[in-house]
């Protein structure tokens, strides 16, 4: 009975560690202007990008990228991604988060998505 318990305990403790260490991007301070992306904090397992997305229609599709900023892996806050184009006022954009892949330091198609158990490590943000 002590071992089962003790054996809990233990996966219990090790899946919270483990969840903690989830890749994320937080709602707090995600702000977007018609030229820029603000991320109040994002946690990453791996270096990669903070990826600004064009929406379709839904608001909800991710589409074009028209903005990208490098963070590293770790927690880092206060990230600005500048808008490669101007965004409309009411759009919605995807923030979205992408792992280096080919160890190039330059943002490419080599470097994915970054995914949780939910999917991509992503937000939603309104232009203001």
């Amino acid at each position: 009975m002590i071992k089962q318990a003790l054996a809990l305990t233990t996966a219990l403790t090790l899946g919270a560690f483990a969840a903690q260490a989830e890749s994320m991007i937080s709602t707090n301070g995600l702000k977007a202007s018609e030229t820029a992306v603000s991320v109040g904090s994002v946690k990453a397992d791996k270096d990669g990008y903070l990826v600004v997305h064009a929406t379709d229609f839904t608001g909800t599709i991710p589409g074009t990228v028209i903005g990208h900023a490098p963070v590293k892996a770790g927690e880092s806050a206060e990230v600005s991604i500048p808008l490669e184009r101007k965004a409309k006022a009411g759009a919605k954009l995807i923030v979205m988060l992408h792992e280096e892949g080919d160890n190039n330091t330059a943002f490419d198609a080599a470097d994915k998505p970054a995914t949780s158990g939910r999917g991509p490590v992503q937000q939603i943000v309104t232009v203001e």
